[in-house]
This record gives C-alpha cells, sequence and structure tokens, in this order.
C-alpha cells in the first residue's frame, strides 16, 4: 500500500550491475522457529530514485531470501507513470551483514512481471493494473509467487474494479499458473467483498512446503469498518494448497487501531498489515504498519500469531462469533525510531541466513511510495535483525 508520504534519504548504498539468477529455495531454518526478541544489527537506505538497468528503484513492498544463491528477490509496487514509467518488476540482490554489522546492498537483476498473455503489466489507468505487495520463492518449484491487491477506484474514468490475485511466475518472469480464489475476494463497486487498497498484502509459504499463506491489509466490507483511532478491525488470513492452488482454510486476523492522532485530525491515517512469515505450521510472524498525515514516520509493530485455536472461517460470510487468531508483540518499532532516524513504510520480511553464532537473521525492508524529493517519513529502508530464541 502507498500512503502518499515521504522520508529523508538517509545512507547511500553501493548499488552493482551484476546479473544473477535466482533458484529454488533451500530452507535454512527448522520446522519450529522461537522469536523471543530482535536485536537490530543495522539498516541501509538505497539513494532516491536510483536508476537501475532503466529502472527506477523503489516500492519495495516484498523480499524473500534464497538460500541457494545467498541472494535475496524484492517485488516492487510500481503501478502509475507518477511512480515510474517502467512495468512492474522484480530485482535481485545481495545483501552483506553478519551479526555486528550491516554493510551494503547490492542489486543484480531487474525482471520485468509478465501478464498470463506474455505482455507487460500496464500501468494506471488501464484496466488490467497490477498492484505487487508481496513476493516468496515457491519452495518445490524454485519459482516466484507474488500478489497483486487488485484495485477499486470508482472515482475515476473509467471507473476501476480489478480483481487481487495470486500468480506464479518464473525466474525470468514469465507467467507459470494462478492460485483459485474464494469468491469473497471477488472486487465489487458495491460494498461487499474487498476495500481498494486493503486486500492481498502478506505471503508466505509453510516450513513443510505444502501450503501458502496469504494475509490481507484491512477488513472486507462485510466484515466491519477500517481501522481509526479508536478501534481496530478484522482481517483474514487465508492457506491455499501450493500444489492446487485451492484455498484450504481462513481465519479472522485482528488488526490494532491508528496508533497516532493525525494532524489535523481529520486527515488520513491508516492501520494495516503488511506482512506474514512463517514460524512452524501454526506461528506466523507479522508486520502491523500505521500511518498518520502530520506525524513523523510510520508506526510499525511485529506480532507474533497462533492460528491453532482461532476458528476456520472460510465458509464463513460474517466474524461475528468467531475466534480470531492470538497475537504477542515481538518488537514496537517506535523503539528504534531515534536510531534509525526513523521508521519507514515497512512492508516486507524474510528470514535471512545464519549468523556465525548460529542464530537465524531478519530482514524488513520498506516501500518508500516513490517520492519525487527527500521528506521525513518516506525511504527505502532495510533492516537486518539477529533473531533472540
Amino acid at each position: 500500500m502507498s500512503s502518499h508520504h515521504r522520508f529523508k534519504l538517509y545512507a547511500p548504498l553501493l548499488i552493482s550491475v551484476l546479473i544473477a539468477a535466482c533458484g529454488g529455495n533451500d530452507s535454512n531454518w527448522s520446522t519450529d522457529v522461537s522469536v523471543s526478541s530482535l536485536r537490530l544489527i543495522g539498516q541501509q537506505v538505497l539513494p532516491r530514485r536510483v536508476d537501475f538497468q532503466g529502472t527506477v528503484v523503489g516500492g519495495l513492498s516484498g523480499i524473500d531470501y534464497d538460500a541457494k544463491t545467498d541472494s535475496y528477490v524484492l517485488i516492487s509496487d510500481d503501478r502509475t507513470t507518477t511512480d515510474s514509467a517502467n512495468a512492474p518488476r522484480l530485482y535481485t540482490a545481495k545483501l552483506s551483514f553478519d551479526a555486528t554489522q550491516f554493510s551494503g546492498v547490492q542489486l543484480l537483476s531487474s525482471i520485468k512481471l509478465k501478464q498470463p498473455d506474455g505482455s507487460d503489466y500496464p500501468k494506471v489507468p488501464d484496466a488490467k493494473v497490477a498492484d505487487p505487495e508481496a513476493v516468496r520463492i515457491d519452495p518445490v518449484s524454485g519459482n516466484y509467487v507474488w500478489v497483486s491487491e487488485g484495485d477499486r477506484t470508482l472515482t475515476s474514468t473509467p471507473v476501476r474494479v480489478i480483481n487481487p490475485f495470486i500468480r506464479e511466475v518464473n525466474t525470468q518472469g514469465v507467467h507459470q499458473r494462478e492460485y483459485t480464489l474464494p469468491a469473497m475476494f471477488a472486487m465489487s463497486s458495491n460494498e461487499t467483498g474487498p476495500r481498494g487498497n486493503a486486500v492481498f498484502e502478506g505471503l508466505t509459504f509453510s516450513p513443510d512446503g505444502r501450503s501458502a499463506v496469504v494475509l490481507m491489509e484491512g477488513p472486507l466490507y462485510q466484515d466491519g469498518a477500517l481501522p481509526g483511532l479508536s478501534s481496530g478491525a478484522q482481517s483474514r488470513i487465508t492457506v491455499f494448497d501450493r500444489a492446487s492452488g485451492q484455498a484450504t482454510a481462513q481465519y479472522a486476523y485482528p488488526i490494532e487501531k491508528v496508533q497516532a492522532t493525525p494532524v489535523p485530525d481529520t486527515a488520513f491515517s491508516v492501520s494495516g498489515a503488511t506482512e506474514i512469515l512463517a514460524l512452524s505450521a501454526t506461528r506466523f510472524l507479522v508486520l502491523e504498519r500505521s500511518f498518520s498525515v502530520g506525524v513523523v514516520g510510520n508506526q510499525v509493530r511485529l506480532y507474533e500469531i497462533d492460528i491453532s485455536k482461532a476458528s476456520n472461517v472460510l465458509n464463513s460470510s460474517t466474524l461475528a462469533g468467531t475466534t480470531a487468531v492470538t497475537k504477542r508483540l515481538v518488537l514496537d518499532f517506535e523503539t528504534l525510531k531515534t536510531q534509525l532516524g526513523g521508521i519507514a513504510n515497512l512492508e516486507g520480511m524474510t528470514f535471512g541466513p545464519r549468523l556465525a553464532n548460529g542464530r537465524l537473521s531478519l530482514v524488513v525492508v520498506a516501500d518508500d511510495n516513490f517520492p519525487t524529493a527527500d521528506s521525513t517519513t518516506d525511504r527505502n529502508q532495510f533492516l537486518v535483525f539477529e533473531i533472540q530464541p
């Protein structure tokens, strides 16, 4: 999701024009990861609107680690000509860090995402525009699976009512297949189904590789109002069978209320879930981001959730009377705000390699919203942590 706010440049990075291919993702972690807390190793920030292989780098909304090549795949949510002239795309990159320092990000390649007919994805206002928000490496095929939020813009001419989707492409960005979505995710011009800019935002695969788990940013219309200053909301987490692409289960996810009062108090504010990462068959890490106009930075929190005692709501038209997933706060990023010079629009998260001490690393990346000028809120921010078991 683009909140249309901006951030000041913090630290330049080496950008290299090396080409590398990503293969499948060898698991570098056990089937049951314990996370008591996180220790910050460091941060890096890409230069403002840097050109890489003829593309404007920005909108980095998802990230995944490929243990086979010790590299990462990132997805850009570039969807308007205001963002850039480039088609939606992936990047591959190397991140250089150890347990004591995070020293650099090196971009390796740019990969256009292709439509099922083989053409590039168009930009707004085209009726087939995509809104890429998350990417993972398929644990079986080694392909890239990505999600789009679709679009619901009734004020445009013509109006745009575009369904979200989950699609798989090969490492050259060529379309391979599409997951089958439950009917509740059909976008409508009526107030039913998903809201615009509040649909699929996070994606992860289960540790056994059999399931893909997709996180919604906000509630369906029938599941209640958006989060506000006084109350939160409920979105849905959907589990899909990886092999068939069919949904098998779904759970209610409680989103926190907006964390800061906007200035003025009638200005725009938002709170939503932005990424999910599997810890075990039933436990996950979830990023939540709150933003309010007139408040410096984003208010971001990391939670551990458990679906084991939640109701399966896949066939439920309402969440009333159902049991939601449980949540535990792992990290309030506000505690790092001064140290990091601000918290950007954090939207992507992945495990990285194991550190020399045997502990897992965690990488978090921000969507900078493609600002044309520096500000105090938006930047291509990369953060690396050591997971404390």
